[in-house]
C-alpha cells in the first residue's frame, strides 16, 4: 500500500476490507493519509453486523468509497482461516468466501471498471489441495469480474 501511494501518483484512494492485523507505524500511515487510504477492520465490520447492519449496507458502503477506475489487490489471507490454513499469519476472524463474492457481484452492479486484479498468499502444503482449491475458485470469481466490467 505504501509503495504504490508513492511510486503511482494517479492512485487516487486505497480501500482497504477486512483488515485484522496491522502495526502501529501502518495505523499512522492510515490516520495521517486524509482519506487517501480508508479501512475497514475486521473487527468494526462484525460489530456493525452484530449490531443489525447488513453485508448488503456495508459491502455498499465501501464500494462507496471507490474510485471508478478500480484494481483489486486480493490478499487470500484476508479469508476465515479455516479456508485457507497454510496461508499467511494465523489471526482470527476474515470473511467467508460468499461475502467476498458477494462484494465482487456488487461491485459489478455498481458500474466501477475492474482494471486488474492480483491475488497473494494462496498457500501450497504437501497432501493438501485445499488451499488452491480456494484460490482457485477465488481467481476464477476475479477473472469473471474482471471479463465482464465495463470499459
Amino acid at each position: 500500500m505504501y509503495n504504490a501511494l508513492k511510486e503511482v501518483p494517479e492512485i487516487e484512494t486505497i480501500v482497504q476490507a477486512g483488515v485484522r492485523d496491522f502495526g502501529s507505524d501502518e495505523w499512522e500511515y492510515v490516520k495521517n493519509s486524509n482519506y487517501k487510504v480508508i479501512t475497514y477492520f475486521d473487527k468494526e465490520i462484525k460489530e456493525r453486523q452484530y449490531e443489525g447492519q447488513t453485508w448488503r449496507y456495508i459491502a455498499e458502503e465501501i464500494i462507496s468509497k471507490l474510485p471508478q477506475k478500480v484494481y483489486i489487490s486480493f490478499d487470500i489471507d484476508g479469508l476465515d482461516r479455516k479456508l485457507c490454513p497454510y496461508t499467511g499469519t494465523p489471526v482470527p476472524g476474515g470473511f467467508e468466501l460468499e461475502q467476498v463474492f458477494y462484494l465482487f457481484t456488487k461491485l459489478k452492479e455498481s458500474g466501477k471498471q475492474i482494471i486488474g486484479f492480483d491475488l497473494n498468499e494462496v498457500g501450497i502444503a504437501v497432501n493438501n489441495e485445499w488451499d488452491a482449491n480456494v484460490g482457485a475458485r477465488v481467481l476464477y470469481k476475479l477473472c469473471n469480474l474482471l471479463a465482464s466490467s465495463k470499459s
